[in-house]
């Protein structure tokens, strides 16, 4: 899939001297924007491609620092739902001397028609060509978009790979939880940020500012002082990675002495950057058509299976005060009518049906309250109560018991009992919610055919108690995902199963099943191994990356969209053993290719976890910062 992008515009900055804030002093020509009008009649979701939103920021181009597109791997349906994509734009432009625009992955339709056109994939709000920006901050959310990473490359002319990109080309920096490994990504981000991004992104933005990008040369200097000088920073292209003659990995070497040794994950204080304040309103239907609002970061439970309980240690609660503000701040810049508390855990936030209520009685207009998948054992009576003021009867709640049987609970460590979640199901469906949705997780260690087939004994008992308050009209959704073992978690060293266990796991469960009013949802088994390796690869997994997109392979979460052959072929041709990567145990002392990044959890800590979990013996809570 070459580049069919007319290349590169002259660069402003290339040619004369040095400014205000270290730019250009020269009279730039008219700006060259990109015109997709035309294109609009030819594609099925035009209104996402338009911008003017309701809040949208347009700050002066000539004046800003420095540029930066912040680039979500989706589709703006899906990253116009994402918290740290409106959160950081938020930040940059209302905070800072630099300016943010905004980008998203075009929808194939879209694509297509801009290479058939040659037209370059651009800025939201500015309608400039990507390659105008001094900086691409791409936001990654999950694995499933790393392909959608090289697709918004080429769309823009810019080289998909690091050690092709001149110094007239943007910086490419990554960040987010699908980089906390980040070296299946190595080649093709110039900077990958390690942890929370709202401190660490300002950094980069200011360093790049004190940079002359006419000086030959400057990008290898800027890359080199951002890796030597900003915490949280990984450069690459400066680190490389070591292995064995039977290919095994070995761990890093650096390329300068001045370079860290491990790069120390960033966190922040979540009370001083208590956003957001005038989110944009979507032109669009989104995937998540409410404000969002944090409670928190991190969770104290210490799930073994979960990344984020591990990466955002110790959770950090948020003032109630701040939240109550962000909440009526948002109401009344946006005109929308539901909130979202968001939280890994957000019944642990202490006093959260007083945090409900006070929402409700200081809403002007109508408002609806709600909250993410929670646990079962914490949830409460008034939490319920409180929840349910906003919504019409009928409404529904999600709780997340991960497994069905008490065995498989200990073994992931999240002890409830079986008593614990039909108490709070029929709570719920007393207090007039008519469906439950019920999280589950098939394929973690030590599993055995019948801890899977419990799920659906489970969501029958439910059911049971749905119909007895609400006959027909009451459901059951279960979904039943498929165990992927992720860096800093217990279970890193843990295979993955085969496509044929997990396949027959899932036909278990809808064997037992059989209530018309319970729907079960699950994953195909291919794509669960494609997100593994994703996860646990080392650097060499980047040729597979590139191999599947020039295959044609984007969009790679969307089901209409995934093509698990195509993957395959890729991962074949880059001569990647996959069983390798994702279907072994792993040796305790084996280096793994994350080892590089540090998150303050001991890699003793999780081996001990993982040796309990085999064990089935609980942990803890972590307490709160």
């Amino acid at each position: 899939m070459a580049c069919r992008v007319p290349c590169r515009q002259e660069s402003v900055e290339g040619s004369a001297a040095i400014g205000q804030y270290g730019r250009m002093a020269i009279q730039p020509p008219a700006p060259v924007l990109v015109d997709i009008e035309h294109l609009l009649d030819s594609v099925k979701k035009p209104a996402q491609y338009l911008a003017g939103e309701h809040n949208a920021r347009q700050k002066d181009w000539d004046s800003s620092q420095t540029r930066l597109a912040l680039c979500f791997p989706d589709a703006y349906e899906i990253g116009m739902s994402n918290l740290a994509m409106g959160l950081l734009y938020e930040l940059i432009n209302d905070d800072t001397p630099h300016l943010c625009d905004r980008c998203f992955t075009p929808l194939p339709d879209m694509a297509d028609a801009m290479r058939d056109h040659d037209l370059p994939l651009f800025g939201w709000e500015s309608r400039r060509p990507l390659r105008d920006f001094h900086i691409l901050g791409f936001s990654m959310s999950y694995e499933s978009g790393n392909t959608n990473v090289l697709e918004m490359l080429d769309l823009a002319g810019i080289p998909i790979e690091r050690i092709d990109r001149a110094d007239d080309d943007p910086i490419v920096l990554g960040g987010g939880s699908a980089v906390s490994n980040p070296e299946p990504m190595a080649d093709f981000f110039d900077l990958i940020a390690v942890g929370e991004g709202e401190d660490l992104l300002q950094q980069v933005l200011n360093l790049h500012a004190e940079f002359d990008r006419s000086q030959p040369g400057w990008r290898h200097d800027f890359i080199a002082a951002a890796g030597r000088t900003i915490p949280g920073i990984y450069a690459p292209g400066l680190y490389e990675p070591q292995y064995s003659e039977d290919g095994a990995f070995l761990g890093h070497r650096r390329l300068r002495d001045d370079l860290p040794e491990k790069i120390a994950r960033q966190y922040v204080d979540i009370d001083e950057y208590s956003g957001p304040r005038l989110p944009v309103v979507p032109n669009t239907g989104v995937v998540h058509d409410r404000i969002a609002v944090e409670l928190d970061r991190g969770c104290a439970r210490a799930c073994r299976f979960c990344q984020a309980g591990y990466l955002y240690r110790p959770v950090r609660h948020r003032r109630k005060d701040l939240v109550e503000q962000a909440v009526d701040r948002c109401l009344t810049a946006t005109g929308q009518s539901e909130v979202s508390l968001l939280s890994l855990n957000a019944v642990d936030y202490q006093g959260l049906d007083g945090l409900i209520n006070n929402v409700y009685d200081s809403a002007e207009d109508y408002v609806r309250v709600s909250i993410p998948s929670t646990r079962v054992e914490t949830f409460n009576v008034d939490v319920a109560d409180a929840l349910q003021r906003g919504g019409k009867r009928g409404g529904s709640l999600t709780f997340a018991p991960e497994a069905a049987t008490p065995r498989m609970r200990r073994v992931i460590n999240k002890e409830i009992s079986d008593e614990d979640l039909l108490e709070t199901c029929d709570m719920a469906f007393q207090r007039g919610f008519r469906t439950i949705k019920l999280y589950f997780m098939i394929g973690q260690p030590t599993e055995t055919i019948e801890d899977a087939q419990a799920i659906a004994h489970l969501a029958n008992r439910v059911m049971a108690l749905g119909r007895r308050h609400h006959g027909k009209r009451a459901k059951v959704n279960v979904t039943v995902s498929t165990f992927i073992p992720k860096p800093f978690t217990p279970f890193q060293w843990h295979p993955q199963d085969r496509s044929d266990a997990i396949r027959a796991k899932q036909q278990a469960c809808f064997d037992i099943a059989r209530d018309r009013n319970i729907h079960l949802m699950w994953h195909d088994p291919q794509e669960s191994h494609i997100e593994a390796l994703l996860a646990l690869g080392d650097r060499r997994v980047g040729r597979a990356i590139k191999g599947a997109w020039e295959r044609g392979c984007r969009f790679d979460g969307w089901m209409e969209h995934l093509e698990p052959n195509r993957w395959y072929e890729a991962i074949e041709a880059a001569g990647l053993d996959l069983d390798w990567y994702i279907h072994r145990q792993r040796d305790p002392d084996e280096p793994l290719p994350w080892d590089l990044v540090d998150i303050f959890v001991s890699k003793r800590l999780l081996q001990r976890e993982y040796q309990r979990a085999l064990a089935e013996s609980a942990t803890e809570p972590v307490p709160a910062a």
